[in-house]
């Protein structure tokens, strides 16, 4: 056999092990997510327009829309904090399929008519909240959800969240010394029940895998998104809250050094990108 074909071989393998890793077969809710970027315009260039108007008219789009789009299973609306342009707006939106994701767009005209049942107060909602959108739109990214990584707030809260984008990277196991799935999958899981799950600081996170677009390989290994909300910056600055949840998984200094230490040794180097850092728009989400 050919160099290339053993590469080839070896690659696949290494593929078909972090799918099945990463999803499950089986799991109903690995959703399809993507990322998309709207653009508001600036303020000045609204004639009689306003924030608490935007806003207003903003809640309201969400709040009819989402009830009668079943098959968007969970979204988020994302406005600038420190990343990007001041107007820009990302969109995460999950669905169970690509083609449930076409029939929302391709379904858009038919659910406002049965959102805003009155041709003439339609027309006037979309003629007051289009004109504080740049026409257009650009699909950033689709993933797959890892479901089992997933925590879910414990209760809405009152004013809009900090959310962080960070994509860390999976050392492929040739490179762990003596590493396994089994073992990766054990302190993965061990880590997020006794680590993530307890640390209070950490609202709610949702992670995703590679699925059809953005970079895979590169030397980097296998890409993995976090969208981490926090109640403010503050929070998603404080290391002191993952020291202390660590503290408690393993009261044992040598024991809770080592088990840290092997934890890392599954990811790249700790290599990360800062992806972003938005605030969620909460009354927005679904």
């Amino acid at each position: 056999m050919s160099n290339y074909k053993q590469i080839t071989y070896v690659l696949l393998f290494s593929y078909l092990i972090n799918i099945a890793f990463l999803y499950g077969q089986d799991n109903e809710k690995n959703y399809v997510v993507t990322f998309t970027k709207n653009s508001l315009k600036p303020m000045v260039q609204i004639e009689d327009g306003s924030g608490a108007e935007r806003k207003e008219l903003s809640e309201e789009y969400a709040r009819k829309m989402n009830p009668l789009t079943p098959e968007l299973k969970m979204s988020m609306t994302l406005g600038h904090y420190w990343t990007g342009v001041s107007t820009d707006v990302l969109t995460i939106n999950a669905y169970e399929s690509i083609a449930d994701a076409d029939k929302v767009n391709e379904n858009e005209q038919k659910t406002r008519e049965r959102a805003w049942r009155r041709e003439d107060v339609r027309e006037e909602f979309f003629k007051n909240f289009g004109k504080y959108w740049v026409g257009g739109h650009t699909d950033l990214e689709m993933f797959r959800l890892i479901p089992d990584r997933t925590k879910t707030r414990k209760r809405k809260p009152k004013e809009n969240t900090v959310v962080t984008i960070t994509t860390h990277y999976l050392a492929p196991l040739s490179e762990v010394e003596g590493g396994s799935a089994e073992e990766r999958s054990e302190i993965l899981d061990k880590y997020f029940e006794d680590v993530v799950m307890k640390n209070d600081k950490l609202l709610s996170q949702i992670v995703l895998g590679h699925y059809w677009s953005g970079e895979l390989g590169y030397g980097k290994g296998w890409p993995i998104v976090y969208v981490r909300e926090w109640a403010s910056m503050a929070d998603a600055d404080d290391n002191e809250s993952w020291g202390k949840v660590r503290e408690e998984a393993w009261p044992d200094e040598a024991e809770r050094e080592a088990q840290i230490k092997r934890y890392f040794e599954y990811w790249s180097g700790n290599l990360h990108e800062d992806m972003g850092i938005y605030y969620n728009w909460v009354n927005l989400q679904k």
